[in-house]
């Protein structure tokens, strides 16, 4: 489980999302950054199941974005100004470590599947 790359992809986009939710106690920015942690965090352990991987990936990217509108839209609006610019970065932080790890999790599939093509047939 620890020894596959997505793994650690996923750890440090949980950390990133942890380290946002963590320093701005807001309402939405906690809900949404617990939300990705946990999703990052219980994604580690479906090591055996790639697709189901890849899938709660994507559900973990859109609530990165999400937590990054929370931060960045009353920026945009003027009424709050971007004293903690980490606070905008790590979501996008958050995003990147999981797209990588989505492309990790294809390669796997990948080699999976080559793999398979050798196998032989069982007979029943």
């Amino acid at each position: 489980m620890w020894q596959r790359i997505q793994t650690l992809y996923m750890a440090l986009a949980a950390v990133s999302l942890f380290a946002v939710g963590a320093a701005n106690p807001t309402e939405w920015s906690s809900l949404l950054a617990g939300l990705g942690v946990a999703l990052f965090t219980a994604n580690t352990t479906y090591f055996k199941y790639r697709q189901r991987q890849f899938v709660v990936n994507r559900i973990g990217i859109l609530a990165a974005f999400a937590l990054e509108a929370v931060y960045l839209i009353p920026v945009l609006n003027g009424t709050a100004g971007a004293e903690n610019s980490w606070s905008l970065a790590l979501p996008l932080v958050a995003v990147v470590f999981a797209s990588m790890a989505n492309r990790a999790i294809q390669a796997d599939e990948a080699k999976v599947r080559e793999a398979d093509r050798f196998r032989p047939k069982k007979k029943k």
